[in-house]
């Protein structure tokens, strides 16, 4: 009984698949059936191959849901330097968040703060900040007025038939190379959940982004979705996608149009 119980609590147990094997104490209470779960702030950082920590849980989903525009404008006062939507701002490689989905951008944030997407100060700011100040950041930037902000586009038959190489990666993809079209996920014809929006973007951004994806300095992409298309895409594709969907009006007036 007492090898069994070594082998079984204190050997066996400690040992995962695909993860470090777990400590003396954490393996017995494996064994026992009891979680030593801890929060992800003191767990170390993610892994380089590691895309994100986040799941679309039912929780993390509520946390977001839960977020407090108002104090989250407090928390972001000092955004507005870099990430105003205004056109006086000349950093154009920084994203507009005014009226991006809460959800994109918790995601980023809770990246940048476990590690797994890294850009300079980003990863100090969102270090700083709670989940509970994330969701209201999001929250905050999600209600700001005349943002990006999300809309659907029904597009006629004539949409799907035209030649311009970046409308037609937005909208149908290249299936020979398995390619899905931008618009999908990004908008205007469908969002992907935690996809940021793209409709009105800054340029430079998103060039830098693809970029970024298709040369794997950039990989907190569930699934390797933007990595695997980003690699595809040359690079005059990628500077003609950026600058068609910066270009764009924030009105998203391609077509016949219906709000969500």
């Amino acid at each position: 009984m007492v090898i069994s119980a070594v082998l079984g609590f204190a050997v066996l147990s400690r040992y995962q698949q695909n993860a470090a094997a777990l400590g003396l104490w954490d393996a017995i209470c494996r064994g026992l059936g009891i979680s030593t779960a801890r929060d992800t702030a003191s767990l170390p950082k993610a892994s380089a191959s590691s895309p994100t920590r986040l799941a679309w849980t039912a929780d993390t989903l509520a946390v977001i849901r839960a977020g407090d525009a108002k104090h989250g404008a407090f928390v972001a006062a000092n955004c507005a330097a870099c990430h105003q939507s205004s056109r006086e701002n000349l950093g154009l490689v920084i994203p507009r968040l005014d009226g991006i989905d809460a959800t994109a951008i918790y995601k980023q944030l809770e990246d940048y703060r476990t590690g797994a997407r890294s850009w300079g100060v980003m990863g100090a700011i969102a270090t700083a900040l709670t989940r509970k100040d994330s969701a209201d950041v999001a929250a905050y930037y999600a209600t700001r007025p005349a943002g990006l902000g999300r809309r659907l586009v029904s597009f006629s038959e004539r949409e799907f038939n035209q030649t311009d190489p970046a409308r037609r990666l937005a909208f149908i993809g290249d299936p020979k190379r398995g390619i899905a079209p931008c618009a999908a996920c990004h908008g205007p014809a469908g969002y992907k959940l935690g996809a940021p929006d793209l409709y009105g973007q800054r340029s430079g951004y998103i060039e830098r982004q693809l970029a970024a994806f298709a040369q794997n300095t950039r990989r907190n992409d569930m699934y390797a979705t933007m990595r695997m298309v980003a690699r595809q895409l040359t690079v005059d594709e990628r500077k003609a996608l950026a600058a068609y969907y910066g270009g764009q009006d924030q009105s998203g007036s391609i077509g016949p149009m219906s709000q969500r």
